[in-house]
């Protein structure tokens, strides 16, 4: 589902297996899969594409869908997804070691080796929790969006939405610190519908851009925006930028027609440009 690249060409994939044969290198972090009918993988293939640098699963002992992966100036991988088992592996003292509901959001650091992992986490409430996508900053800092059933969605004080909107699903955005211990901010982002967030990235400043479709005409949108209106249809885009602690948005906008509108993916220039 993933794919990323580092500064000497070596390439990073990530995605899930039914195959209990799927390439893993000696000394990677889990060479055998945990069971379940999925395992998450994540590898890292030379600049030439003629060997693994390393392949290990990741997962627990039900199953796992691995999202979304970024990596570091240093190689260290982070990758988020989701899981509905209640050992997938966490690390002392990360945010939330306990599994929480139906599914679970995942936070992991594997190291630049694939052979340890720097923190892992679960993050969710009750109910079922899915993240799409992962940014992280130059700081180490680790931004997941994605969407959540569960009203009980951790959140922090004095973010921009710190309740469920009563959609079906809202979408969340949380950015964790460097060492996967506790968030820095945590907010939910939606309508009286129904909201997906399916991308996020993040600029040099710490704003967050994120991307995805929404059934809400009350999704949140910002005055002056280039459309603040729901076009119809089944679902409307939108696109939305997020101050850096979490607390307001610096805009907001619907991006529609009268149909079935999907967006998956969110990039920004160097000029701010989404």
């Amino acid at each position: 589902y993933s794919i990323q690249i580092d500064v000497d060409g070596n390439a990073y994939v990530t995605g899930y297996t039914y195959s209990t044969n799927f390439p893993v290198t000696i000394g990677a972090f889990m060479t055998t899969p945990s069971g379940g009918m999925t395992n998450g993988f994540v590898t890292k293939l030379n600049p030439t594409g003629t060997a693994l640098q390393y392949s290990t699963y990741l997962g627990g002992n039900t199953d796992e869908v691995l999202n979304s992966i970024k990596v570091d100036t240093l190689g260290n991988a982070f990758i988020t997804g989701f899981t509905n088992s209640a050992d997938f592996p966490v690390t002392p003292g990360a945010y939330m070691t306990t599994y929480n509901g139906d599914h679970d959001v995942f936070i992991t650091k594997l190291n630049s080796t694939g052979t340890g992992l720097i923190y892992s986490t679960f993050l969710g409430g009750s109910w079922f929790d899915f993240a799409y996508s992962i940014a992280i900053d130059s700081t180490g800092c680790a931004y997941v969006t994605g969407y959540t059933y569960s009203t009980d969605f951790p959140v922090t004080p004095g973010v921009f939405m710190t309740t469920a909107y009563n959609g079906w699903t809202d979408c969340f955005v949380t950015k964790i610190n460097p060492t996967g211990t506790a968030l820095i901010y945590s907010t939910h982002l939606g309508g009286a519908d129904d909201d997906y967030c399916y991308s996020i990235t993040v600029d040099s400043i710490g704003n967050a851009y994120i991307g995805g479709y929404t059934r809400s005409t009350d999704f949140p949108v910002t005055p002056g925006a280039y459309s603040t209106v729901n076009s119809g249809g089944w679902s409307d885009d939108f696109i939305t930028k997020l101050n850096s602690t979490g607390t307001a948005l610096l805009y907001s906008t619907y991006l529609g027609g009268n149909g079935e509108d999907n967006l998956s993916n969110i990039t920004v220039d160097a000029s701010g440009n989404a």
